[in-house]
Parts: C-alpha cells; sequence; structure tokens
C-alpha cells in the first residue's frame, strides 16, 4: 500500500513539475517583452495559476521606502480585495514579513494553522504556502507568495524552483527599471541636444568645433550678424591673426592640444575676414577655447567674439584717465617750466646789453650756453609728458623700474610741495630689472600718487605720501602709502570696479585701469586694509615673462 501512495506521489510531482516547466518558459517569454511592471507582474500570476501549476499566485513590489507600488494576484475571489487594503496601508502578514527578512524561501506546510491571523488563511485548506523575496544584485523589489500541493511544500526540488522564478522576475524588474533610466537618459540627451543646437546656432558669437587643427562646425548666427570674425581663429598657422599676437596665439594653441593648460582665456588682434593685411584696418577679438569630447572624440570647442569697440572705449578712457591725472600735476609742470623760462628771459636780456656794449665773446658764449640748459629742462619736462600722453603699443621689455618711478615722480614733485605734501621716496637699488612696459608702470603709479594727493587736498592732519621699492622673492614691489583719512570700509571692496568713484568729476576708471595694467603684466594690484589710517597699494610686478609674448 505504500509502494502505491509513494508511486502516486512521484506523478503528482512529475506532473506538476511540466506544468510548472510550461509555465516557466512562458514566464520567461514575458519577462523578455514586457516593459510595463504592472502588466508583467499581473501576466505572471496568471501563467502560474492558469497553468495549473500552483491553486494561486500573489505579487507585490516595494517602493524605495518599502511600502506596497504594485500589487497583482490570481487564482482568489473579491475576498484579495481586503488583503490589497492592508498590504497599501502597511500591514503585512506573516509570511510576507518572514520572507523580507530573509533571501530563503518562507515555507507553511498548513498556512490554516501556522497563519491562522491572515484572513486568507482558509483559501489555503489542504495546501502548502510558499513565499519568496523578489531580489536582484541586493536590491529587494518585493515579494512573491504561491499557494502548492500540501505534500510538495517540503520539496526540495520545488523549493528551488520558487527561487529561480523569483530570481527571473527580479532580473525582469531590474530590466525594467534599467531600459526606464536607459530611455530617459536618452530622451535627456536628445533635449540636451536641442537646446545646445538651439543656443549654438542662434548665438552671436562665432562658435566653432575643431579636430586635428581642422573645423568640423561653425555655428550660422555669428555669419549672420557679423561676417567679419569667421576666420579670425584659424588653426596651425592662423593666417588672420596679427603678426605680433600670432605666436603667443599658436603657442597657446599647441599648449591646450598639448595638456599643458586647461583653457583659452585671451584676447588677440586679427585682419577681419575679405580684407587684405596691407590694409590698415585690424579689430580685436576674445576668445574662450576648452576641451570637449564631440561625437567620441577629443575636440577643442571655441567661442570668439569680436572686442573691437569695448576696446576703442578702454583706450579713450585710459587717455582720458592719462589727461586726468596730467590736469592734477598742471600746476607743478607749469612751476617747472617757468623758472628755466625766467632764467631765459633775463640771459636774453644781459645777452642784449653785452652786444651793445660789444663786451667779452667768452660772456656771450657763457650766457648762450645757459639759455640752451633751460631750453633743455623745458624740453625734458614736454618730453616727460609727451611721452606719458600718448597711447602707444605696449613693448614688454626688461627695464629698470626705478628708473621709471624717478621719472614719473619728477613731474608730481612740484605739485605735492606746493600742496604742502611731504613726498618720501625709497628706492632699492639693489632690485633687478622686471619685465614691464615703462610707460604703463609711469601711469599706474602716477595715477596712485595723484589719487593720494587729491584724498588728502582738504585733509588737516599730516599729508606725507610715501613710495617705496624691493623685492619680495621673485617680484619686484612698488607700495605706495599715505597719511590721509583713508579709504571707508563700505567702500575699499569696490575701488577697482569700472565707473566706481566716491569722487566729484572723476571718471571712476582710473583704478580699475591701473588693476588691469598690472594684471596683463602678471602681477597683481591690492589694496592693503590693515592700516590704521590712510590708504596703501602694493603693486606685485614678476621678475620672468616665462618667454612668452605678452
Amino acid at each position: 500500500m505504500g509502494r502505491l501512495l509513494e508511486n502516486d506521489y512521484e506523478i503528482r510531482k512529475i506532473k506538476h513539475l511540466n506544468l510548472v516547466l510550461r509555465a516557466l518558459r512562458d514566464v520567461g517569454r514575458l519577462l523578455v517583452t514586457q516593459k510595463n511592471k504592472q502588466k508583467l507582474i499581473n501576466g505572471i500570476c496568471n501563467i502560474l495559476v492558469k497553468k495549473r501549476g500552483y491553486y494561486n499566485a500573489w505579487i507585490g513590489l516595494l517602493d524605495e521606502g518599502n511600502n506596497i507600488s504594485k500589487i497583482a494576484q490570481s487564482g482568489f475571489n473579491s475576498q484579495f480585495d481586503k488583503m490589497r487594503a492592508r498590504l497599501e496601508k502597511g500591514e503585512f502578514t506573516r509570511c510576507i514579513q518572514k520572507t523580507l527578512e530573509s533571501e530563503e524561501v518562507f515555507l507553511a506546510e498548513n498556512p490554516v494553522l501556522e497563519c491562522s491571523e491572515c484572513i486568507l488563511s482558509k483559501n489555503y485548506s489542504g495546501r502548502g504556502s510558499m513565499a519568496v523575496r523578489l531580489t536582484h544584485e541586493k536590491k529587494n523589489y518585493g515579494f512573491m507568495v504561491l499557494s502548492i500541493q500540501q505534500e510538495l511544500s517540503l520539496d526540495k526540488t520545488e523549493k528551488n524552483i520558487i527561487k529561480e522564478i523569483s530570481d527571473d522576475i527580479a532580473f525582469g524588474l531590474y530590466r525594467i527599471d534599467l531600459e526606464k533610466k536607459r530611455e530617459l537618459a536618452r530622451k535627456e540627451q536628445e533635449e540636451s541636444k536641442i537646446r545646445f543646437k538651439t543656443l549654438i546656432e542662434n548665438s552671436l558669437n562665432c562658435i566653432s568645433i575643431i579636430q586635428n587643427d581642422k573645423k568640423i562646425y561653425r555655428n550660422a548666427g555669428l555669419r549672420k550678424a557679423h561676417r567679419l570674425i569667421t576666420k579670425a581663429f584659424e588653426p596651425p598657422d592662423f593666417e588672420n591673426v596679427y603678426a605680433d599676437d600670432q605666436k603667443r596665439i599658436k603657442q597657446n594653441y599647441q599648449d591646450l592640444v598639448q595638456n599643458k593648460i586647461k583653457h583659452i582665456d585671451t584676447d588677440f588682434r586679427y585682419y577681419p575676414e575679405g580684407r587684405k593685411k596691407e590694409e590698415p584696418q585690424i579689430r580685436w577679438a576674445l576668445i574662450s577655447a576648452r576641451k570637449i569630447d564631440y561625437m567620441g572624440s577629443e575636440s577643442i570647442i571655441t567661442n570668439v567674439m569680436d572686442i573691437t569697440d569695448s576696446k576703442e572705449v578702454e583706450n579713450f578712457l585710459r587717455i582720458q584717465d592719462k589727461m586726468t591725472s596730467l590736469g592734477r600735476v598742471t600746476a607743478g609742470i607749469a612751476h617747472e617750466i617757468r623758472n628755466p623760462l625766467s632764467g631765459i628771459y633775463i640771459y636774453l636780456k644781459a645777452l642784449k646789453k653785452i652786444y651793445k656794449n660789444m663786451g667779452d665773446i667768452n660772456t656771450v658764449l657763457s650766457i648762450i650756453d645757459k639759455v640752451t640748459l633751460a631750453a633743455g629742462k623745458i624740453e625734458s619736462i614736454i618730453k616727460r609728458v609727451m611721452d606719458f600722453s600718448k597711447p602707444g603699443k605696449p613693448q614688454f621689455i626688461m627695464t629698470d623700474i626705478n628708473k621709471n618711478i624717478d621719472e614719473v615722480t619728477k613731474l608730481t614733485s612740484v605739485s605735492l610741495r606746493r600742496n604742502g605734501i611731504k613726498f618720501i621716496k625709497k628706492l632699492d637699488p639693489t632690485i633687478p630689472e622686471c619685465w614691464s612696459e615703462p610707460h604703463l608702470i609711469e601711469q599706474v603709479v602716477l595715477n596712485l600718487i595723484t589719487n593720494a594727493a587729491e584724498a588728502m587736498k582738504d585733509y588737516d592732519g599730516e599729508k606725507t605720501i610715501k613710495l617705496e621699492t624691493y623685492r619680495k622673492n621673485q617680484c619686484i614691489a612698488i607700495v605706495i602709502k599715505d597719511s590721509g583719512p583713508g579709504i571707508p570700509i563700505s567702500s575699499q571692496p569696490k575701488i577697482f570696479d569700472p565707473f566706481y568713484t566716491t569722487k566729484t568729476n572723476s571718471s571712476g576708471i582710473g583704478l580699475s585701469i591701473c588693476h588691469r595694467i598690472i594684471t596683463d603684466h602678471g602681477g597683481s594690484l591690492r589694496f592693503s586694509s590693515g592700516t590704521k589710517k590712510g590708504a596703501k597699494f602694493i603693486i606685485e610686478l614678476p621678475l620672468k615673462s616665462d618667454e612668452k609674448e605678452p
């Protein structure tokens, strides 16, 4: 009799396995084709039950907070609606709680007794229950509960099949998530491309992408608005770049290609497209260039803007500021010229008397020498003013800063004395030459001195301006300090801003231009707020040029 029962069990088991295997094939096809999670778990539950491998099946999916997000079932009547409501409230049954605590398959041989609190337990009369967690790569997607023949609930083969089904379902859910992420990334990439293309195509700057020294893309917006700049930056020869800037631009480009620098941000002069180099018109451009990955290849994106108009305005303001500075020392210049002129007048009168009295020729020659010397002084003064005033093209050379400073302070010394300002000059004779443009450095120093003098114009305290030079590591430092009322704390952060001024009849561009000049030298100009009174400005200029043209 026992032998017959055993054979009967084996027959039922084989039939069940055949049904399960057919169900597994259908589940596998569904996992590959279905992209909707709700439809996927609905289909799986129906396959597992309708293929008659299991009496009923239900699957619950969890969100990131372990709350029920989706539920599917097959083989139940309307009583499952109560279970659905409880699950949605977070009230999990014993089998689900046990399942979520372990990756092993949870078994209940007699759910009616073991899970009496479950509202579905009466549906499991004479049946076994198996529950398993749906996990892939340590992520828990949810759980699955199946009802099976009671004698098969403890079968090891059945347990392995259930685990395999759960792993396949979890992988299918992972695949759907992955596909959604890929689709979302693809849409975002497409939208990004559209936004990028719209932005680039309608930009009024000349934007290009360069690969292997050739432009493979150039936007159209700039060509519609301004054709002059489209070929201003053409590697590798840069034929349209002005001769004095060509070497620097080539070097910057090669440094970027060879990863010696991360970006190019500079200005340069260029010949407009369609104009011959012999023609005098030269324009200014500002370029920003970076390395990017374009269509899977290392590329360089360039953004070139014509700044000729702003350069002309800047140059005009710079000249205007020079004239303003010279205007402040006009009295001193007039006094310096008046003295030799008075001497010339006296010498000429004496020469006239000697001529009338037919005096000694040696006396006449001596007087002529004195007249020549006085005229030379006037010429020297005028030359210093003219040299300072003319705009000129920057010519960076190795120069003696002390000599330049000494020359420019001669323009201010008389004016300072007439205004009761004591001027102290302490120039370190041991400092070496540094890389600079003399006229521009003179302009900065004169501007700072005249600013200090202007600040002490109505000051009642001691009036002193001290100028000092010394070496600081690989730099030359120039310090200009006054004993005046100083700069209000509220104004200090803005003193280098263009057009910011606290004075009347001032353009507010002076300190901004000074800061730009020193920055162009590779140095720094800063205001020291550590002094108790007065104002202190520190200029630092590098000793070397790094063998690059400015």
